[in-house]
């Protein structure tokens, strides 16, 4: 009876011990890859939600003020001191004294005029991307001047809209033939010409700069492209585009300046 009470409160041996641990082992390894794996996801979708968010916030911001340009409430003498604030971050903008409801037409840029708070007074207001080397991306920048009854006032500064934006891409559509540009052709895509508020595209390439205020003048519509980018780099990840780890974005809108006819 002695010898069979030891033999119940028996241990386990060092053979069912090692595989209890290597159980454990593969039970802890495998819960360890999950759990990286679901943060890798996790983190990854945070990323592009980020981005998204990020880059339509931008998008509508721009988008809304743009379609504004012309709104100006008070009048603006044609001869006034356009701005010529040091902090202008690209020299396409040009000051020509003229008050115009778009200042600037490129394909990276645009500056316009309109009342965007609604405040009745007028504002100029630019958007370009600015490289910030610090953090190695481009950012989508505002920069504001506002009319003060006899010049333009010195403007806050730029101001971040977006970042991680890799490009931002304007191009137009003029008013056209006997309305506008006389250029006699069926810009529509029909054979006829000199129709009522037929728009032309213009073509920077063969066309050359919206360089003048007559040109900037019969600008009706603006397209705008965007390309964002996720913040941080996926290793896991290769764009096809780009050749990089970074996961990227393309918005698009086509904006009608309902205040310009």
């Amino acid at each position: 009876m002695e010898g069979f009470i030891r033999m119940k409160e028996r241990g386990v041996t060092l053979v069912e011990l090692m595989i209890v641990v290597c159980m454990l082992g593969m039970v802890v390894a495998a819960m360890y890859n999950m759990f990286t794996f679901q943060r890798k996801s996790y983190s990854v979708q945070d990323n592009v939600v980020v981005m998204q968010q990020n880059a339509r916030v931008g998008l509508e911001y721009m988008v809304k003020e743009i379609r504004m340009a012309g709104y100006i409430p008070e009048g603006i003498p044609p001869n006034n001191n356009e701005p010529t604030d040091d902090s202008v971050p690209s020299a396409s903008f040009t000051a020509d004294g003229v008050s115009e409801a778009i200042d600037e037409a490129t394909a990276s840029a645009i500056t316009f005029e309109a009342d965007i708070d609604d405040d009745d007074s007028t504002e100029m207001v630019r958007y370009i991307l600015v490289y910030n080397a610090g953090q190695n991306t481009t950012n989508l920048t505002r920069q504001v001047w506002e009319w003060n009854s006899a010049n333009w006032g010195s403007s806050a500064g730029s101001q971040i809209i977006a970042d991680n934006i890799d490009t931002i891409a304007f191009s137009y559509s003029l008013l056209a033939d006997d309305q506008g540009l006389d250029d006699d052709a069926p810009n529509d895509g029909d054979s006829d010409t000199d129709e009522e508020g037929e728009l032309k595209s213009w073509n920077f390439a063969t066309d050359g700069q919206l360089n003048t205020s007559l040109l900037r003048g019969y600008i009706r519509q603006i397209n705008l492209t965007m390309v964002a980018r996720v913040p941080a780099p996926d290793s896991n990840y290769i764009n096809p585009q780009q050749g990089d780890h970074y996961r990227r974005k393309t918005l698009a809108s086509n904006i009608s300046l309902r205040n310009l006819k």
